[in-house]
This record gives C-alpha cells, sequence and structure tokens, in this order.
C-alpha cells in the first residue's frame, strides 16, 4: 500500500532545492505543494577566507554535514591562494546527499556516518582518528565547514574526544520575512508538511497560520526541538536526514 498516493506534501525548502524534491515525491505519488520558506546565503567574509587559508594548510580532515557546506567550501577554496584541498586532507560526511556533492566537487569522500546524524559522524570520526593515531599524533586537527545556525554538537563532541576542532561558518539559512498577512494552511489543503532545518520552521510561521492540523515531519533532531518549541506537534522524524528518510517516516 503507498500511503503517500493522493497526499498533498507541503515543501518548505529553499526555492531552488524544492523541485527535485518535488519531482521525488510526485514519483511516488504524492501531490507536492511548494511553498519555500527559507533562502541560503554564502558568507563571504575577509575573516572566513583568512580562516579558511590556515585551515587548508593545518588540517587532517574537513568535515561537511550538507551538500550547500561542500558547494559554498568549494567556493572559497577556488578564492585562495591554495585553490584546493590538499591531497593528505581526508574527508568526513553526513549522508549519500552529502557525500555525493563531495565526490563531485571534492573527487573524494574517506568518511560517510555510518547513520545519517551529526552525532552518529562524530563517533565514528572520533573512532576513527583514535584507531588510525600514531605515537606522535594522538588527536586530529579537524575543519567542520558548516551553516551558521547549525548547532555545536559535532565539535562539541569531537573536541572531548580529544581533537582540536576548528569550526568555519561557510554559509547561512535566512527564514523568510514576517508576512502582514498571513495565509491560513487551510487554503493549502496540505496533508503533511516536511521541515528540513530549524530556519524553515521559523519561515513556515512568518507566513503561515496554522488554522488547522495536519502532519508534520521533520528531517532531524535540531528541527524537532525548533518545531516544538513553536507549540508544533511532529508526527515524526526523519530515519536519516534525506527526503528518502523522510518519505520512509511519512510511510
Amino acid at each position: 500500500m503507498n500511503s503517500l498516493k493522493g497526499k498533498r506534501v507541503l515543501i518548505t525548502r529553499a526555492v531552488e532545492d524544492c523541485a527535485a524534491w518535488a519531482a521525488q515525491l510526485k514519483n511516488a505519488g504524492a501531490i507536492p505543494v511548494i511553498l519555500p520558506c527559507i533562502s541560503c546565503e554564502f558568507i563571504d567574509e575577509p575573516t572566513t577566507k583568512a580562516h579558511l587559508m590556515y585551515a587548508l594548510m593545518e588540517m587532517d580532515w574537513v568535515v561537511f554535514t550538507s551538500r550547500r557546506g561542500v558547494e559554498a567550501f568549494v567556493r572559497f577554496v577556488e578564492k585562495t591562494e591554495c585553490g584546493a584541498l590538499l591531497a593528505g586532507t581526508q574527508i568526513a560526511v553526513v549522508g549519500a546527499a552529502t557525500a555525493d556533492a563531495a565526490l563531485k566537487l571534492l573527487d573524494r569522500v574517506d568518511l560517510t556516518a555510518e547513520v545519517g546524524t551529526a552525532e552518529s559522524l562524530s563517533q565514528t570520526l572520533a573512532y576513527r582518528v583514535k584507531e588510525n593515531a600514531s605515537p606522535e599524533q594522538l588527536t586530529s586537527r579537524i575543519l567542520i565547514a558548516v551553516a551558521e545556525n547549525a548547532s555545536s554538537a559535532l565539535e562539541d563532541n569531537l573536541t572531548a574526544a580529544g581533537n582540536e576542532c576548528t569550526r568555519l561558518d561557510v554559509y547561512r539559512t535566512v527564514p523568510v520575512n514576517t508576512c502582514r498577512v498571513k495565509q491560513p494552511l487551510s487554503e493549502l489543503r496540505a496533508d503533511k508538511i516536511l521541515l528540513a532545518s530549524p530556519s524553515a520552521v521559523t519561515g513556515l510561521l512568518n507566513q503561515i497560520k496554522l488554522d488547522t492540523k495536519v502532519e508534520i515531519f521533520t528531517i532531524g533532531p535540531s528541527t524537532s526541538r525548533a518545531a516544538q518549541v513553536a507549540e508544533m506537534a511532529v508526527t515524526g522524524e526523519a530515519t536519516n536526514p534525506s527526503l528518502e528518510g523522510l518519505m520512509e517516516t511519512m510511510r
């Protein structure tokens, strides 16, 4: 039984990211409803470039938690004197979509989290570092390239494991502005809402009046927490941080 067939599913991602999800949902029999709730901005600041120059020369690992993080990082690297990631620097990622982006833009992935969460990646990477440590270097220098509003879970866990972590905010997600007159959710006739970031929660509430109950599905723990703080009842959380994970949970 296809539990998505005929269901109207509201997509709240950035406008440039909605089409791919809409196509997959349509193939699964759902009716995608697009409502962009965030925009994404690359952070292009002199201090970021300076930090990156140091990181490119010193880091043993670079960690990514999203496709957009990989894209933003590559844009920065191309502007530095190095122009590329050193061959000896290893790459760790969360999830299949991030791995695909790293393979496409950086030509390699050295470690992918078994479970697509920051918690899983920090545990897996900490174990790998410890396993491969030499007497001369027991810990690793790790660069974490993430969104400005991402949680500190990765660096906290990896630092607690004895590693030297540098966080580099390479992009930010921005909720859409608050509308003077919000559209009632009932007018969209959505059966389910997909939320893929805490910013999307804010962006949704900035433009939509929740005048009817629908099922709400989140992509991960931080998004679930943001929804719950906003007093939105979360129906389910993705089994892994991807559309596939969301679809599996919806089913």
